[in-house]
């Protein structure tokens, strides 16, 4: 395999796709299920978090504490993973951002550029995600939620991998896309560059804030996204 001398990585929820809600569903059912409660109101806002950061949250909303939770976690994990799947069976479940596959059918072109994720969900709910939409064919490997709960744990942990695979990559020519303040984030504290996309919850002026290396409305003009992304020097 050619050694790659652009590594792209890609958050999934609110960058490539909308999943309406189901990550939420599942979620509450999980916990109904494993733990035999009722169903109850939680305030959980899953923007930017890993799934463990959101299991520890609606635990916390269910009344489950730390020990209980770590107890049952792969359980936990397993009924999750089952209950998405299940959820995303439905066609209407994701929908994919404006521009993201015709610009991923551009970079896949480029023999020079991995493309990898780092993303909160588990593995398994990752890649269900992606290949309910018919992505999954784009990235080589990544990092997920199943690896450690804080993102830029993560941004470093793809690094690694696709380093071991491929060969290492400049900092300055790896990008994190996402879409909320803490992707950008988790990239500047790796050291590497960060493309913001107010796809999500954060508008372009709060990206700006999050002081990316740059921040686009949407995926939607290729051409544009491309030359930020493989010919920034």
């Amino acid at each position: 395999m050619s050694p790659r001398r652009r590594l792209l990585l890609f958050d999934i929820d609110g960058t490539l796709l909308l999943s309406r809600g189901r990550g939420l569903q599942a979620l509450h059912a999980t916990f109904q299920q494993v733990f035999g409660l009722d169903p109850r109101p939680a305030e959980i806002v899953p923007h930017g978090k890993t799934d463990p950061i959101l299991f520890e949250e609606l635990g916390a909303a269910y009344g489950v504490g730390g020990e209980r939770l770590e107890a049952k976690l792969d359980v936990v994990q397993s009924v999750y993973t089952a209950r998405l799947a299940l959820l995303l069976r439905d066609p209407q479940a994701l929908q994919l951002k404006p521009g993201v596959l015709q610009l991923l059918q551009e970079l896949t072109l480029r023999p020079d550029v991995g493309l990898g994720l780092v993303t909160g969900n588990l593995e398994r709910t990752a890649w269900l995600k992606l290949e309910a939409v018919r992505l999954a064919r784009f990235f080589e490997t990544g990092a997920f939620g199943s690896d450690d709960r804080e993102r830029a744990a993560l941004v470093r942990l793809a690094v690694q991998r696709f380093a071991a695979a491929r060969g290492s990559v400049p900092a300055r020519h790896v990008w994190v896309i996402g879409d909320t303040p803490d992707d950008v984030a988790s990239g500047r504290v790796n050291g590497v560059r960060t493309l913001a996309v107010a796809t999500g919850r954060h508008d372009v002026a709060a990206l700006r804030r999050s002081e990316p290396d740059a921040v686009v409305a949407d995926l939607t003009d290729t051409a544009h996204v491309v030359d930020i992304l493989c010919n920034a020097t």
